[in-house]
Order: structure tokens, then C-alpha cells, then sequence
């Protein structure tokens, strides 16, 4: 796991210094610089496998490659027995070098045999080309920006900020698609002149040009899964993918909560063998009623772990600057902020730990993957009697102290209103179009016009190819809700401290075997994750298997009435939003009003538009 940055198109080793040290956080342990004549390369380590001999920038092929990546290739062993076979040979025992050897024997086809979560920049010093690539769910950042001929690249934002000629004028589609989602799309960043590689997506660098492509196509991958007919033991498959998130030259730890998802990999870890290392954080009061430290210690005592209990103290006051420095833009789900906290606490003890994000897209596990199963039902009703529901859902007052039913209860009736493609959309957004129509003032409204930030979670709805709802929702989640939000956050929040957060569950063969599975064995009933259940009936405790999902977020509706209220009416004052120019006062007081009066919980808007504000100062 490390931090990667770099110039093509010309030499200069005084800027991808400058790159690379403002990304030291994420590799702590070295750091590593390639300079000649049309290319320079930087890399800051954090030491997991080969920790005397993987060293980076690597060459390979009597220096005619050179690479720095970020991430771990999990099946590197076998690809390296693989390449034997071809006539390659290996002075390490680092899957960067296996890395460099693939490209050696396959091009960029390469990326088709790797199984893990990368995101490298490979020099080819005979073709004089950059070779760039992002795992499959985009597990790891790789940023681009390109100016007057010449190519940056690094993992974060701040490291292409300084580099010279990057245009650093906001991108206000990025800006529309993070009040929609809390989350900029790909390849769009809050900069102009700065794009994201998108997940599954590679991108090749020459003379001057640059040509990006998608590789991974999901709804392709799970058509081959159908026409086999292979089906494979779900535990054994488990079991398989969790002893190859295990490999490493130093201790691995994993999180665990009172979940499911997390049960089960620790289960499955303990399985191997040895008693893993767990860890559960606790947040006092702060936590609200997410708290699972009992549940969790119940587990580890089952399954024989050596378990931490830590407690967290999160201060409101530098909410703000945590996530602004972490993401470099606004990013508005605040479970970020916990991330951050529990990550600090893990870092003291292990430098990798295993998750189990990812296994709500796998095994269904959302509430609102049942949700649009619920809403044929709904649709049925008359459009006048939904109507009326949804007036009647409208009155109601709505907590902001972490409860949402009645929100999302009214979300669901203001769902059965729009059209069937509309929908889920919704239910991802915070500001919906007609919201958005009353917050922007004229000139954003005019430099806007007609665009649709709805639009790609349709098209991957569409590209599913998928009838049944639930089904076309997961396939969006890998595609929208899984990368952007909850692996962006996860990678961010720990790499801050340098502690690499493996997901078994974001593993590209586990998705596409899950995404082959028909949702209705994972959602049955009204049980979520059935599949899942019935799998690990036997393996772990019938508390955990029949236990509801809880969810993991801070107070913030809380927060912002009370520790961050100065900073709400400061920053989303009548004079701060005219000021900016970009929203209507007074439509953002009325928001602010009906929160602080219990009428609606805006807890997502608000500190949406607070970081924005924040971000924009900055």
C-alpha cells in the first residue's frame, strides 16, 4: 500500500518530490524517485510484502519498464509461476514485480489476469508510453491532469494541485453531482483541470495524447457466470478469498463489529488457523445507537479472537478540516468522520486490517434494495391514493437525531409518484432536481441547463440488463454508491494514518459471481443477505445471523445544532451565501429553519452545503 505520483512528457525531480512528499501519509516507511529524460517518478511506501526488496520505482527488463503502484495483486504467486512458464525470472518476492513482468509478457492486457486492488503508472522507456490502471471497483485513487504537453498523475488531489499550468477553476457538474450524491463522478473532480481515472477503466499516455478505456465490464462478466452454469461453494469461496486477503510479511488484523458482514471474514480468518486480531470501536455518547461494542465482544469471544475494544472521541469542531484535507473537495457522508477515527486507534496496532464493505452490494443488504422490490407493489395503488400518502407523509415532523423511518418513508412515497427509472435515482440523492432548482440562483441555473446528474445511474440501471429491481439497484451500487462513497471514504480515512484496509467482499471475482446470483436468493421474504445467512448458519452464532443491520453513522443532525451551530450559521449565512453567489439565501435559510425546528431532517444538506462553503473559502 502506498502513495504514487508523476510527470510524463519531462523531467523534473524538484516537482514529483513535492508531489510525493504531500502524500507521505500514505507510505510511511520509504520513499522512492525515478528521474530521465522524459519521465519522472515518485512512490511513498508503506512496507506489507517482500519489506527488504520491494522497494519502488521497480525496473524491470534491463530498465526498459518502470512502475509505481499502490495496492496489493493478491494472486500475485500464481501469476508468477505463470510467468516462469513464459521465460521470466524474479530477483523479489513482490507482486510489483510480478506486476511489471505481466506487463512484459501480456502489454496492457496485463490487467486482465491481475486480481486485487491497484492503481499503478508504468513506464515503458522504449515506446516512451505511460501506462496507466485502476482496479476493477476502485478501490484505489488515481488522479490525472494534464497541461501545456505534459501528464501528472498521483493518488490524491493536493499532490496535482502544485503542479504547474492545472487549471483550478471549479468544475460545476462536479459540484451538481456532489449535491445530488455527497460525491463527485468520475472522472469529474471539483477541478477542472483535474480527472479521476474511473474504476475498471485503464488509460495510456503518448506524445502528448491520452486515450482512457473502460476494461471491465460487469453486466459481460455476469452474462459468461449464467451461460456456464458454474456454480461454486459460496463458503469455500469464502474461505479461499479471505486466505488470499492474508497474505502479507507483516500481522493482519481485521474490524469487527456486531455484523454479518464483518463476522463473517473474521470467522473465515479464524479459520485459517491462527486467532486473528480484531478491533471494535466505541464512541461513548457520541456514538449514538450504533454502538456494537457488546455484540462484538460477544463475537470474539465465540469465535476466538484477540480482540481490542478502543473508544473514540470525535470533535465536532474539526469535522470540517478532516474530511477537506483527507478528500481535497467536498466529500458529505459523514460516516468519513468515524473512518478516521477508529483507522487512528487500528494504526497503533497493525498496519492491515481486513473490512467488510462491499458485502451489502453482494449479498443485498441495504433496506432500500427491499425498498424497490416494495415499490411494485406500491405502484399498483391508484396514482390519486399515492398522492395523497405522499401529502400525508409530508406532514409528518422528522427526527434528526440518527432515525430515519419517517424520512425515508416519505422518500418512498415521493418515489411511487415518479416514473419507474426515477426512483432509485432518488432515493440516492440528497438534492433532487426539483430541490436543486430552488437552491441554485440564476447563474448557476443557466450554466447547468439541462443537464441530467440522474443520467448515469440510469444508464447502468439500463446496461444491467436486469428485470427484477432489487437486481438493477445492486448493479448501480457497484458502480456508483460502492467506489465513489464507501471504498473512496474507506481508502482516504485510513491512508491518512497509513493503514492499508483490505475488502474481500470488493474482490472482482466475488462481485461477479454475487452479481450472477438472482436477487431473490439473497432477498426473501423480507430478509436481506438470505444467501449469506443460510451459508454461515453453522459457523457462526444465531444471534449475528438473525440480527438486524444498524447502519454506521455520527450525529450529525445532532452535531449541527448544537457543537457545529456557529459554523453552520456562519458559513451558511444570508451574507456568506450572497457573497458566493452560487445558492439562494433565502432557500438556504428555509432549509436551515425547517432542520432546527424538527419540520424535516436536512441533516445531509445542510452539511453538504457547509463543506462546500468551507472548501470554497479554502
Amino acid at each position: 500500500m502506498c502513495g504514487i505520483a508523476g510527470i510524463a512528457g519531462r523531467c523534473d525531480e524538484n516537482l514529483v518530490r513535492r508531489m510525493t512528499d504531500l502524500i507521505a501519509h500514505r507510505g510511511p516507511d520509504a520513499e522512492g524517485f525515478h528521474c530521465e529524460a522524459a519521465v519522472s517518478l515518485g512512490h511513498r511506501r508503506l512496507s506489507i510484502i517482500d519489506l527488504s526488496a520491494g522497494h519502488q520505482p521497480m525496473s524491470y527488463g534491463g530498465g526498459r519498464y518502470w512502475v509505481v503502484f499502490n495496492g496489493e495483486i493478491y494472486n500475485y504467486r500464481e501469476l508468477r509461476g505463470q510467468l516462469r512458464g513464459l521465460g521470466h525470472s524474479f530477483s523479489t518476492n513482490s507482486d510489483t514485480e510480478v506486476l511489471l513482468a505481466a506487463y512484459a509478457a501480456w502489454g496492457g492486457a496485463c490487467i486482465d489476469h491481475l486480481n486485487g486492488m491497484f492503481a499503478f503508472a508504468l513506464w515503458d522507456r522504449e515506446d516512451e508510453t505511460l501506462f496507466l490502471a485502476r482496479d476493477p471497483l476502485g478501490i484505489k485513487p488515481l488522479y490525472f491532469a494534464e497541461a501545456g504537453g505534459v501528464f501528472h498523475f498521483a493518488s490524491e488531489i493536493k499532490a496535482l494541485r502544485i503542479c504547474p499550468g492545472v487549471d483550478l477553476a471549479l468544475d460545476t457538474e462536479a459540484m451538481d453531482d456532489y449535491l445530488t450524491y455527497l460525491y463527485t463522478m468520475p472522472p469529474r473532480t471539483f477541478y477542472r483541470g483535474i480527472r479521476q481515472v474511473p474504476p475498471g477503466h485503464c488509460a495510456t499516455w503518448k506524445a502528448g495524447r491520452l486515450s482512457v478505456r473502460r476494461y471491465w465490464h460487469l453486466a459481460l462478466e455476469v452474462a459468461k457466470h449464467r451461460e456456464s452454469g458454474h456454480s461454486s461453494d459460496l463458503g469455500a469461496r469464502l474461505d479461499s478469498l479471505v486466505k488470499s486477503h492474508l497474505v502479507a510479511d507483516v500481522p493482519v488484523g481485521a474490524f469487527l463489529s456486531g455484523g454479518l458482514d464483518s463476522a463473517t471474514i473474521v470467522r473465515c480468518m479464524a479459520d485459517q488457523g491462527a486467532a486473528p486480531m480484531t478491533f471494535t470501536v466505541g464512541f461513548g455518547e457520541e456514538g449514538g445507537q450504533y454502538d456494537e461494542t457488546r455484540e462484538a465482544r460477544q463475537l470474539s469471544e465465540s469465535i476466538g479472537t484477540r480482540h481490542h475494544q478502543m473508544e473514540a472521541h470525535i470533535d465536532p469542531s474539526d469535522a470540517v478540516e478532516t474530511v477537506l484535507s483527507g478528500f481535497d473537495e467536498p466529500f458529505g457522508n459523514p460516516t468519513a468522520l468515524l473512518s478516521h477515527a477508529i483507522c487512528g486507534l487500528v494504526r497503533k496496532h497493525v498496519a492491515v486490517v481486513l473490512s467488510g464493505d462491499g458485502g451489502d452490494e453482494c449479498f443485498g443488504g441495504y433496506p432500500r434494495y427491499r425498498g424497490v422490490q416494495l415499490m411494485q407493489s406500491w405502484r399498483k395503488f391508484p396514482f390519486c391514493a399515492r398522492r395523497l400518502g405522499d401529502n400525508l407523509f409530508r406532514l409528518l415532523p422528522e427526527a434528526h437525531d440518527g432515525r430515519y423511518f419517517l424520512r425515508r418513508l416519505r422518500e418512498f412515497s415521493s418515489a411511487g409518484l415518479l416514473r419507474e427509472a426515477d426512483a432509485y435515482p432518488l432515493w440516492l440523492s440528497t438534492f433532487t432536481p426539483a430541490q436543486k432548482s430552488l437552491l441554485f440562483n440564476g447563474d448557476l441555473q443557466k450554466a447547468l441547463a439541462g443537464r441530467d446528474a440522474w443520467e448515469p445511474i440510469r444508464n447502468w440501471a439500463d446496461e444491467s440488463g436486469e428485470s427484477d429491481p432489487a437486481a438493477r439497484a445492486m448493479y448501480v451500487d457497484f458502480h456508483a454508491f460502492l467506489p465513489n462513497n464507501v471504498l473512496q471514504y474507506g481508502d482516504r480515512m485510513s491512508m491518512a494514518h497509513g493503514l492499508e484496509v483490505r475488502v474481500p467482499f470488493a474482490d472482482r471475482g466475488m462481485v461477479e459471481c454475487m452479481a450472477a446470483v438472482p436477487a431473490a436468493a439473497k432477498l426473501s421474504g423480507g430478509v436481506s443477505k438470505k444467501l449469506l445467512r443460510e451459508c454461515m448458519q453453522n459457523r457462526l452464532p444465531q444471534d449475528v445471523l438473525v440480527r438486524k443491520k444498524m447502519g454506521f453513522n455520527p450525529p450529525m443532525g445532532v452535531w449541527l445544532t448544537g457543537g457545529l451551530r456557529d459554523l453552520v450559521e456562519d458559513t451558511l449565512s444570508k451574507e456568506s451565501m450572497t457573497r458566493r453567489g452560487w445558492f439562494n439565501p433565502v432557500h438556504v435559510q428555509s432549509i436551515w429553519g425547517d432542520h432546527v425546528s424538527g419540520r424535516r431532517d436536512h441533516t445531509w444538506h445542510l452539511w453538504a452545503l457547509v463543506l462546500l462553503e468551507a472548501w470554497a473559502r479554502r
